[in-house]
């Protein structure tokens, strides 16, 4: 007997998220958090990807150790669709040494332009990813995010941009889920 499991379509499925905290201890890290969202009849599939300043540093007093905590409230977002995981797989795959061929990935919105970079270094070692946005408005003010990840942590973002791309398209449908 087969057993199949039927997920109803107005309960989100295949969502998940993957984060990088990278705090300093002086205070100056970032943390950058991807969200997937698996396509549905009504939209498409996307990651969103979110970047925070690092708020407050470490802290390890009288014995008690705080964690560094992250700006969330200001953080900077932008959606990733099919063609921007492609450009950001082929920098993570070593097919390319920076997204955009070289000049990133430029998102236009009403509110503001935005350049998602990621690129090999060899100076400290890894993959910087990079969110710069600039407000449209006369007092907008540029911000600039950055999170330097591991070779290790690279080869699981690859793994997971790899793996999300058929549920990114197409969606899945709990008929496909087989136990």
């Amino acid at each position: 007997m087969e057993n199949t499991t039927q997920i109803p379509s107005s309960r989100p499925f295949w969502r998940g998220r993957l984060c990088f905290y990278h705090p300093t201890n002086a205070g100056t890290g970032a943390a950058a958090r991807l969200e997937f969202h698996a396509a549905t009849p009504e939209r498409e599939g996307c990651f969103f990807l979110e970047m925070a300043r690092q708020k407050t540093a470490a802290t390890r007093e009288a014995g008690e150790r705080s964690a560094a905590t992250f700006d969330w409230e200001n953080k900077a977002i932008v959606k990733l669709g099919f063609t921007d995981l492609c450009g950001l797989l082929l920098v993570l795959e070593g097919r390319s040494e920076q997204a955009g061929n070289g000049r990133g990935l430029f998102h236009d919105t009403a509110e503001a332009n935005t350049v998602i970079n990621l690129r090999r270094q060899t100076e400290p070692a890894g993959y910087a990813l990079e969110i710069s946005r600039k407000a449209k408005h006369a007092d907008g003010e540029a911000q600039r995010l950055r999170v330097l990840l591991s070779d290790s942590e690279a080869a699981g973002m690859r793994s997971v941009f790899q793996s999300s791309l058929f549920p990114l398209v197409y969606g899945i449908t709990g008929a496909a889920l087989r136990l």
